[in-house]
C-alpha cells in the first residue's frame, strides 16, 4: 500500500508540468482573453449580473479541465481531521454542579462637586475679604486661609 501512496506522491507533483496541464491552462487564457476582448468591444451590455453568469457559465468547463489536467481531479478539499477539538455542551459535562459566583458589588463613583471660583472682593493692610465670605490673612505678600497658604492667580484665589 505504501508504494501506492508514493506513487501517488509522485504523479502529484508531475501534474503541473504535464503537457496535458499546459494545453488546458492556454486553452482557458485564450477563452478568458476572448471574453475580455469582446466585453471591450461591445458598449451595450444588458446587466454585470447576466454577464457574470454568462462567462461563468462559458469557463466553468474549462476550468474543469484545467483542474483535472493540473490537480488530477481534486477539485475539493480533504474531509476535516477527525482530531478536531470540540467544546462539550452542558448536558455532556460531568453531574458535579458549580457554586455560583458572588455577585460583585456595585461601585458608586461620586460626580465631582462644582465649586465656583472665589475673588478676592477688598483687601486691608491685615487681610482680604473673599466673594464665599471668608477672610484671609497676609502674610507678607502671601495670603492664609483657615486650612492652609492659599494660591493666588489674578483676581481668583485657591484655598485647601
Amino acid at each position: 500500500m505504501l508504494p501506492a501512496l508514493i506513487g501517488a506522491g509522485a504523479l502529484a507533483e508531475e501534474l503541473p508540468r504535464s503537457p496535458a496541464c499546459h494545453t488546458a491552462l492556454q486553452a482557458l487564457e485564450e477563452a478568458e482573453d476572448g471574453i475580455a476582448a469582446t466585453a471591450a468591444a461591445s458598449a451595450v451590455v444588458a446587466s454585470d449580473l447576466q454577464r457574470q453568469r454568462a462567462v461563468a457559465a462559458r469557463l466553468q468547463p474549462l476550468r474543469k479541465r484545467v483542474a483535472d489536467a493540473c490537480l488530477g481531479g481534486l477539485t475539493t478539499s480533504p474531509p476535516p481531521s477527525q482530531r478536531t477539538w470540540v467544546v462539550p455542551t452542558q448536558s455532556q459535562q460531568s453531574g458535579t454542579a458549580r457554586a455560583p459566583l458572588p455577585a460583585t458589588p456595585q461601585v458608586t463613583v461620586p460626580l465631582p462637586r462644582f465649586e465656583p471660583p472665589v475673588t478676592v472682593t477688598h483687601c486691608t493692610a491685615a487681610a482680604c475679604f473673599t466673594s464665599d465670605g471668608s477672610t484671609l490673612t497676609r502674610v507678607g505678600p502671601t495670603l492664609v486661609g483657615p486650612r492652609g497658604t492659599c494660591a493666588v492667580q489674578g483676581n481668583f484665589v485657591r484655598c485647601p
